[in-house]
């Protein structure tokens, strides 16, 4: 293997390619860097790809390659390597002989040390297309939801984001059993696998559904693009890709948990692998209907809340008292540090007060996750769950379980 390429472009690969590489493994191949060089009629491309057998990520650049071939170099070596190169306007020259990659820049040489490529297991391509989304609004989609995801690795589906294809909307779903966050938006429907509409049957459109993990869901999302359009593919049934059972249905992303989800956009690819768990009835667990509403600023309420959770621990609860008018914010007990700000709020005089008690992180990330300038606070009862949007909209939906006290 013998290329030429321009530094930016090689730190640019080297860089989206080490999101696939492991924190440790037990299995030396994987801690590289698969360097692919083909000629083609344009002159030539070096595929840079990462895999660690739950997500992949590869990233296709130009280059000048006057011998093709393959090399596995030790993945964040390189990457360290190609961060460091020399500006300039200096290209890199990439040549690989014998047991070393020669690397240089300018007036810059490394040899770095080739991993057996032979080792390398084999990548996955990339499944059929499902449809497209808009890159920016998809990351600002997984984020929002990402937020409320669990860590507990025993129970998988804690730890994913559910994805639900319908004709014209994408879901995203996530929980950890405290809070619950959703987040619609467009998409453009492919020629993969689409979403039954029960058109005859009375049956309500069953979206197709896929659990990932939220972990490398959110590094994909984020990383992937911020301007162009994010083509999404899906395996089929046979591999753990399905239909739901109504929005809040299991879905079918049980069983054996192997098929793939991949993304792609310029000249970068990912795919993580599903996870093999089913997904709570999450619609049950949104009120049917509210006994009322408050309208507040977002910013001066997350304000607030921070300020409050200076003198309390942010897992103990901080008080929403509301009252014609305006919202008490206040948290601690006697005997320890307390604190109180009063804000304007939108809170009819004619309705009861209520006072939720809620966790001050829950509180804190459900009004960061916010993209607005007012908020809309929708509740039942001091005891049960409470529902943050933005004020007249319902694309994102917070859910958290207001806490006990006395």
């Amino acid at each position: 293997m013998k290329l030429r390429i321009s530094r930016e472009a090689l730190a640019e690969a080297v860089s989206w390619a080490a999101h696939a590489l492991p924190a440790r493994s037990t299995v030396p191949a994987l801690t590289g860097l698969l360097l692919t060089a083909g000629q083609d009629g344009g002159g030539g491309t070096l595929a840079v790809s990462g895999f660690d057998f739950e997500m992949s990520a590869r990233f296709l650049a130009g280059a000048e390659v006057a011998e093709p071939g393959e090399a596995l170099v030790p993945g964040r070596l390189l990457a360290d390597l190609a961060r460091a190169l020399p500006g300039g306007g200096h290209d890199v020259e990439l040549a690989a002989s014998g047991a070393d990659l020669s690397l240089r820049c300018g007036p810059v040489q490394f040899e770095l040390p080739l991993v057996p490529v032979e080792d390398y297991p084999r990548l996955p391509a990339l499944p059929p297309v499902l449809g497209s989304v808009d890159g920016a609004l998809f990351a600002e989609a997984v984020a929002q939801v990402a937020v409320v995801a669990g860590r507990d690795e025993t129970l998988p589906f804690l730890t994913g984001i559910r994805l639900e294809f319908t004709r014209d909307t994408l879901r995203l779903v996530a929980t950890d059993r405290y809070r619950l966050a959703v987040r619609d938006i467009a998409w453009e429907p492919g020629a993969g696998p689409q979403p039954a509409t029960g058109a005859g049957s009375g049956r309500a459109e069953e979206p197709v559904v896929a659990l990932l993990p939220a972990r490398s869901l959110h590094e994909i999302a984020r990383s992937l693009t911020k301007g162009e359009q994010i083509t999404i593919s899906a395996s089929g049934d046979d591999t753990g890709l399905g239909t739901g059972t109504g929005a809040g249905g299991t879905g079918g992303t049980g069983g054996t948990g192997g098929g793939l989800v991949g993304f792609a956009a310029g000249g970068r690819e990912a795919t993580t692998r599903l996870l093999g768990a089913d997904f709570i009835r999450y619609q049950s667990i949104f009120p049917s209907s509210y006994v009322g509403s408050a309208v507040i600023e977002r910013q001066p309420l997350l304000d607030a809340v921070k300020r409050m959770a200076l003198v309390t621990d942010r897992h103990r609860p901080v008080r929403l008292a509301f009252e014609a008018g305006h919202v008490s914010v206040d948290a601690g007990t006697g005997g320890e540090a307390r604190g109180r700000q009063a804000l304007t709020a939108g809170f009819p005089a004619d309705v009861e007060p209520i006072t939720l008690a809620a966790n001050a992180g829950y509180l804190v990330d459900g009004l960061s996750a916010l993209a607005c300038d007012e908020v809309e606070l929708h509740y039942t009862t001091p005891t049960r769950p409470a529902v943050l949007t933005a004020r007249g909209r319902d694309e994102y939906r917070y859910l958290f379980m207001p806490l006990r006290t006395g």
